[in-house]
């Protein structure tokens, strides 16, 4: 039996899942393709995780975050499952060919939008979502991707209808994956909002990222700030998150602060745009994960295991659903 086995407190997939914002089907893929954070199991298969094995996570996305493939993270990791690193890492000069991971992917995005190629489209992001955490997409995958888009297709004659048409494929994408959220949780879902004026991208990445998390919400888009108060007070929503517009005037900033006052919830800025809002509003500003804890929305919540009986073989035989 390993020494991990001693551990007091184990977290089911899930779990673990909640408190490193890995998702249960990365964490699967990263331990069969890759034998990274290996888990201990029940005698019935199911996958248990001790201290360790999330402080292994917590490396792996170190790496990740500065850019190294998940295929070349394991012979980096100082950290076993059986003794966490004790000292803070330091930052590693990347190789050519990791420095080219990330922009490899984007360009062949960018070749499947301008050749209208859908199912490339899906299959490239549906591949990349199982391998990294949304934490990591963003930064190093949907904000240079989307943002390069625009300077790719200037001057372009099919410029404004390849941009439409990504849109379009992310928002049937995103909304795919919102509706499935709001069919298998029973949490009231929360809004978020697209003030006319912001760009649609950032309520695409945001709904992502509420996603990742495991935010139920609806998105909706709405002229003014007006429109607004009918729609929380009919859906009885008590969290509003709100992408506001890049440049507003006195009058349309007024309106703002006096719908928060008075819209019987709890009304968030969030997007590219909210710290400069908050700032003029007079307001705190933080990043999604913090104001989600600020919610109660995103608290993890461990479960506290009575020692397990472990098997001792660690076969992968398990339905991926549940285990």
């Amino acid at each position: 039996m390993d020494k991990i086995e001693d551990e007091a407190i184990w977290l089911t997939i899930g779990d673990a899942a909640q408190r490193t914002g890995v998702n249960p089907v990365t964490l699967r893929a990263w331990q069969r393709r890759f034998g990274l954070v290996v888990p201990n199991r029940t005698p019935k298969g199911h996958r248990l995780y001790g201290e360790s094995h999330l402080a292994q996570i917590e490396e792996i996305l170190f790496w990740l975050n500065q850019g190294v493939a998940i295929s070349k993270v394991k012979p980096l990791l100082k950290s076993s499952q059986t003794q966490a690193a004790a000292k803070p890492l330091a930052k590693q000069a990347l190789t050519a060919e990791e420095q080219n991971l990330w922009l490899e992917h984007i360009e062949y995005l960018n070749q499947a939008c301008v050749d209208f190629n859908a199912a490339a489209l899906n299959a490239k992001l549906t591949d990349l979502s199982g391998l990294y955490p949304f934490s990591v997409l963003k930064n190093s995958l949907y904000w240079p991707w989307l943002n390069g888009l625009e300077g790719l297709l200037f001057d372009r004659p099919d410029a404004s209808c390849v941009e439409a048409w990504v849109i379009d494929e992310l928002s049937a994408r995103i909304a795919k994956r919102r509706l499935a959220q709001l069919q298998a949780d029973a949490q009231q879902p929360c809004l978020l909002v697209e003030l006319q004026g912001a760009k649609p991208i950032n309520s695409l990445i945001m709904s992502l990222e509420l996603s990742a998390y495991h935010v139920n919400h609806n998105l909706v888009k709405v002229t003014n700030v007006a429109e607004l108060n009918f729609i929380v007070q009919r859906l009885n929503c008590s969290q509003v998150f709100l992408l506001p517009q890049p440049q507003m005037t006195s009058t349309e900033t007024q309106a703002l602060q006096d719908f928060m006052i008075g819209a019987g919830a709890k009304v968030h800025l969030v997007g590219s745009y909210a710290k400069v809002v908050n700032r003029a509003l007079g307001l705190e500003h933080c990043d999604t994960a913090e104001l989600l804890v600020q919610c109660g929305i995103a608290v993890p919540k461990p479960t506290i295991f009575p020692q397990p009986i472990l098997s001792d073989t660690d076969t992968d035989t398990d339905t991926e659903t549940e285990k």
